[in-house]
């Protein structure tokens, strides 16, 4: 990753610690350009929804929208309402009051909305576990389509369109949409549909960055890119609604991630919790700033009112514990009140949580029934422990952090004991025990502002890709104060390995009554820029001290030795891992391969395996994991050594039941090695075997699937690659345009033309001494071309020139380990011929048809290729 990107390697490791584990990968990640994004229509049933609201719309029949009550649903139905408004249709809205009605779809509001003539009703970010309601609809006349992003039941609803991505027979390949997406999704189809242009859309990305930032799905993939684009949408919205609201909450400049998450998701949410979503629905949906100032305001005095709440429930719950000290001390507190408000217990458990290290359950009682909040640490899934207790409780649901349920009064005596025995046996204090999880382990003398640069363009942060937390052992504290009210916060200076670097910890300042002056304290950090009276410096924000810290290592430190790493010494052959083996071979040979262009001929049988056509795939690694997912032996073609590893690696560690069964073969490995995983594949111990195009057709390996990943450079290449294949077996394409470019810049490099040589050449002149003798070190000439103007240069275009120069009679040269001994003739008195060299005319008509060839191979139909 840092030698194809040019990033540092902590940088390089910060991606591997968010799943990014492969250069493709990690292009995707820095890219996120919205044309990344995958087309609606590749949901299940997102044709059937446009039809059915088409129709609906040309019917003239009034349409519902049912939303939910949280940030993501209010959000996701105002998208809808205004896109079915924009195309004409007559559409009203329902959202669900939490106290009164509580989550989901509702017959009562069904049956109402259908005695008002309404003709068809579109969920979002609800209704896919609602059987009876959609069996009841269904019934009666009433169109139904749910649009949703929660996990499915076994059995899906019985409704005119189910759009989910987590649908189990849904090919989308984003499965982490947040419910206003799956509704940007259905708004794209729809604009397309009806002939708007293709970014009719983009005006609802606002929108759907608030929802997906508020609802805490992961921020990788689609979500990604629509949250790093909507946060500038959002922050010069035209809806009078979001501009006042932004203005309320007080966010004055960068309108980032954190604070769309935590200071206007929650005045969104704050209308869901204790009053009404119909005023943050409302506030979205106006046009007018006098109104949308108003309802602003009335969020931002609701929210208020939700934290005067939020903290009375907060002393309430610590009141209790502190009179009852052994709640406190066992290992899921459970505490329950029948003054609590239901909409403001999840919040409260969250800081608990946070105080306690321990699962919490609140549990708001109304009469002779509760309804409850659970939130839990990594180490205890609370919804298992459900699971375990359900006999105590009504109704639950939820996830590993995080679950409600409904639990008769009389019965929470017997779920506090019953959770608190089943979390003994899988809960220990050292589990319990409150920590920080670093990226890496680093020298002050590493952090640079090219790091915080780096960092930076890992935004947007948020779930699944946090702010990166580096670590520092035995740092020196130069010097230290409290600073700010009351010395809340910690200044330091602190020196490591030659290097000095400001530190700020907010709210550590009580470390300044321990800290001693030259003190080694080990240290978690951001690294950062602190900007003051126009002047730059490095400053860590100090996250955590320790004297010494206590470090626990993953093992994931100590790198994976599996069988597929390099095990050779590559300080010698450290470039072959990372050149394509065509051009490995080319420069191997001294009479390049003809190219072969005559069409495919099995050659090992008479039947012909299937060709499936994925040629250009969006994304195409997620499409290779959904492929390797079952037992059909699968070998994957790749281009060079390096893409091997990745490939294999990227399998193993984004599917972990891949584990042990994925491997890779390729020329820095041993020769025991090659032939052990070889066998391996072929007796069925491992699945998958990823190689390069002459080490795979070397084996003795027939595949059931083969996976031609990267882009042959040439006809006989690509028939070598056919004929591992099964006779009844499949061969998929995954090539693109994308490894045409860099197979062409790897051709470029190998084939320098005239002018990339005279600069050659004059480099030469200049690095000789007057006898015309000089070392040449392949690295610095490549570095010295690429500066004086030949884009396409790699170490290898020197072995190349030196080879035609030689061959022009213009020099002669030896080999000497790692350099070239390079002697000069006499200056020519002409221009030379390059045709005279015999490597020159080769080369040049191996480029031209290869090109040729790769554009034939990206751009026929398979009926002309095979």
């Amino acid at each position: 990753m840092a030698r194809e990107l040019g990033i540092s390697l902590i940088t390089a490791q910060l991606l591997i610690n968010r799943g990014i584990y492969t250069v493709e990968q990690c292009r995707a990640f820095f890219d996120s350009g919205l044309d990344r994004l995958y087309p609606p229509l590749l949901l299940k049933d997102m044709d059937k929804a446009v039809t059915i609201i088409n129709q609906a719309m040309r019917a003239r029949k009034k349409i519902l929208v049912y939303g939910d009550y949280d940030a993501d649903g209010i959000t996701a139905s105002v998208l809808l309402i205004q896109v079915i408004r924009h195309l004409g249709g007559m559409v009203e809205y329902y959202i669900p009051n939490r106290l009164d009605d509580g989550y989901g779809l509702h017959l009562n509001v069904l049956r109402q909305y259908k005695e008002k003539g309404v003709g068809l009703v579109v969920t979002v970010d609800c209704g896919i576990s609602s059987l009876e309601e959609s069996a009841w609809a269904y019934a009666n006349g009433l169109d139904l389509v749910i649009t949703d992003h929660h996990e499915p039941p076994p059995i899906l609803p019985q409704a005119a369109a189910v759009v989910n991505p987590k649908r189990p027979d849904c090919a989308y390949p984003f499965k982490d949409l947040a419910g206003v997406g799956v509704a940007l999704k259905l708004a794209q189809a729809l604009l397309e549909g009806n002939g708007y242009e293709k970014q009719a859309w983009h005006d609802y990305i606002d929108l759907c960055c608030l929802g997906t930032i508020a609802d805490i799905v992961p921020l990788h993939g689609e979500n990604r890119i629509l949250v790093k684009h909507g946060l500038s949408m959002l922050a010069n919205s035209a809806r009078p609604g979001l501009q006042a609201l932004i203005r309320v909450s007080g966010v004055k400049d960068m309108l980032g991630s954190s604070e769309v998450g935590f200071r206007l998701a929650p005045r969104i949410n704050a209308a869901g919790r204790i009053g009404n979503p119909d005023l943050a629905a409302r506030l979205l949906l106006t046009d007018n700033v006098g109104e949308a100032w108003e309802l602003a305001n009335e969020l931002h005095a609701g929210n208020k009112v939700r934290q005067e709440i939020e903290a009375n429930v907060l002393q309430e719950s610590l009141a209790m514990l502190s009179s009852r000290p052994g709640i406190a001390e066992e290992k899921v507190i459970v505490l329950a009140s029948a003054g609590w408000h239901q909409g403001v217990i999840g919040i409260v458990a969250s800081r608990l949580v946070e105080r306690f290290s321990r699962p919490v359950l609140l549990i708001a009682l109304e009469g002779e029934t509760g309804k409850g909040s659970a939130r839990s640490i990594p180490a205890f899934n609370i919804y298992d422990a459900f699971n375990h207790c359900r006999e105590c409780l009504l109704n639950y649901g939820g996830h590993a952090l995080a679950a409600g349920f409904s639990i008769q009064a009389g019965r929470i005596e017997d779920l506090a004991g019953k959770i608190n025995q089943y979390a003994g046996s899988v809960l220990d204090e050292n589990k319990m025990a409150p920590r920080l999880c670093l990226d890496g382990l680093i020298s002050l003398n590493q952090v640079s502002e090219i790091l915080v640069d780096e960092i930076k363009l890992m935004q947007p942060f948020g779930f699944s890709n946090p702010t990166p937390l580096l670590g520092c052992r035995e740092a020196l504290v130069k010097t230290f104060r409290g600073v700010g009210r009351d010395s809340a916060h910690l200044k330091m200076l602190l020196h490591s390995e030659g290097a000095s670097v400001d530190g700020i910890g907010f709210d550590l300042g009580a470390y300044a009554e321990v800290l001693a002056a030259n003190e080694a304290i080990d240290l978690a950090f951001v690294p950062g820029v602190n900007e003051y009276n126009g002047r730059r410096s490095l400053q860590l924000e100090v996250k955590d001290v320790g004297m010494p810290a206590i470090l626990e290592f993953s093992g994931q430190e100590q790198g994976h030795q599996e069988n597929w790493y390099v095990t050779k010494n590559l300080s010698k052959d450290k470039d072959e891992l990372f050149i394509p083996e065509f051009i490995l071979e080319t420069l191997n040979n001294d009479n390049p391969p003809e190219m072969r262009h005559h069409l495919y001929k099995p050659q090992k049988h008479d039947a012909r395996p299937e060709f499936i056509d994925l040629r250009e795939s969006i994304d195409r690694q997620v499409r290779l994991g959904n492929l390797v997912s079952d037992e059909i032996p699968t070998v994957i073609i790749t281009a060079n050594g390096c893409q091997t590893i990745e490939i294999a690696y990227y399998l193993q560690m984004s599917y972990p039941f891949l584990q042990g069964k994925a491997a890779c073969c390729h020329s820095l490995l041993p020769e025991n090695k090659i032939l052990e995983n070889a066998a391996k594949f072929q007796n069925g111990e491992i699945k998958i075997l990823v190689a390069t195009p002459a080490m795979a057709s070397s084996l003795d390996i027939t595949a059931g699937r083969l996976i031609i990943y990267h882009l042959p450079y040439s006809r006989e290449i690509l028939n070598r690659i056919i004929n591992i294949s099964k006779p009844e077996g499949q061969v998929y394409l995954f090539f693109g345009a994308a490894d045409f470019d860099s197979n062409s810049s790897h051709l470029a490099a190998l084939t320098p033309d005239r002018d990339c040589l005279a600069r050659f050449y004059t480099v030469m002149r200049r690095e000789a001494d007057r006898y015309g003798r000089f070392i040449a070190e392949p690295y610095r000439i490549a570095r010295l071309l690429t500066e004086s103007g030949c884009p396409h240069v790699r170490e290898y275009t020197v072995q190349v020139s030196i080879k035609v120069l030689s061959e022009l009679g213009l020099l002669e040269a030896e080999r000497t380990g790692e350099a070239i001994d390079v002697v000069l003739m006499l200056a020519p008195k002409g221009k030379q011929d390059l045709n005279s060299s015999q490597t020159y005319t080769n080369l040049q008509l191996l480029r031209e048809e290869s090109m040729a060839w790769m554009i034939k191979l990206l751009k026929d139909p398979l009926n002309n290729l095979f």
